[in-house]
């Protein structure tokens, strides 16, 4: 059953259009017409239109009964138990599909346009030309094989945090994805390759995000930057891949102790 696609460079032409759109209207203005769609003849029988546009409603609704942070948390773990798994999913050109299309409103709702000193702009001023970009950031729609795009993002993230052993509950299988926030997954786990080792993934979050309290960091924002630095360089001369759960564990916090007592991030 063919599954729908936007192709990268029909995705990059239409945000350009869209952007240069919002410029000459000095605001932020829906896009004059969608990417071209073309299918994909892969993969079992599925109503990805109806589909995709339940998931895209129930993540609004989220977004707005419970805001930003129960979004990225919760938004996780919905879009990957609606999804079925199938060689669309593993398709950089299928994301861009929902991003650019049925998914594109809740895009701009996730990230709204913030008006600083518009009336008035200062040309000199970086601040303001800055926010004079009216659109959300390209990569929430197309880019870089899909590994920002909105929807991508929150599937990964629940396919890597999932707990592939069984679990009774949705809660247990689910545990590693809902902890920390958008910024600390898009910086320290989905860019690195130390993340795919599940049970490394999982000792970095218990080390930074402790039970009880998930959402509560260990480590301060300066702190678990330079602690994922340098387990990027200790992983380079360690085989991360045959590491257990435990002897994970055991990893993190060696390299948190010499990161400690370097001291790396203070300044000065």
């Amino acid at each position: 059953m063919p599954y729908p696609i936007v192709r990268e460079d029909a995705a990059k032409s239409w945000f350009k259009k869209w952007q240069d759109a919002c410029g000459e209207a000095g605001a932020r203005v829906a896009p004059i017409e969608l990417p071209k769609l073309e299918f994909r003849p892969l993969g079992d029988d599925f109503d990805w239109d109806n589909e995709i546009a339940s998931v895209v409603h129930r993540l609004q609704t989220l977004l707005t009964d419970e805001g930003e942070k129960a979004f990225e948390a919760k938004g996780t773990v919905l879009v990957h138990e609606a999804l079925p798994d199938h060689e669309a999913l593993r398709d950089p050109e299928f994301w861009y599909w929902i991003a650019c299309s049925v998914g594109r409103e809740l895009i701009e709702a996730r990230y709204p346009f913030k008006s600083n000193d518009q009336d008035n702009p200062d040309p000199d001023n970086e601040a303001q030309q800055e926010a004079r970009n009216y659109l959300p950031g390209r990569n929430n729609f197309v880019g870089q094989n899909a590994k920002e795009v909105l929807f991508f993002r929150l599937w990964i993230r629940a396919e890597m945090g999932r707990l592939v052993e069984v679990s009774e509950t949705v809660a247990e299988s689910y545990e590693y994805a809902r902890a920390g926030s958008v910024e600390f997954w898009r910086s320290h786990l989905l860019r690195v390759l130390y993340a795919q080792h599940r049970p490394l993934l999982r000792a970095f979050l218990d080390f930074q995000f402790p039970v009880p309290d998930r959402n509560k960091p260990k480590l301060t924002i300066p702190e678990i930057r330079q602690l994922a630095k340098d387990l990027a360089k200790a992983c380079a001369n360690v085989s991360v891949e045959v590491l257990d759960q435990d002897q994970s564990k055991a990893f993190v916090e060696r390299v948190w102790a010499r990161t400690s007592a370097r001291k790396a991030w203070v300044k000065g």
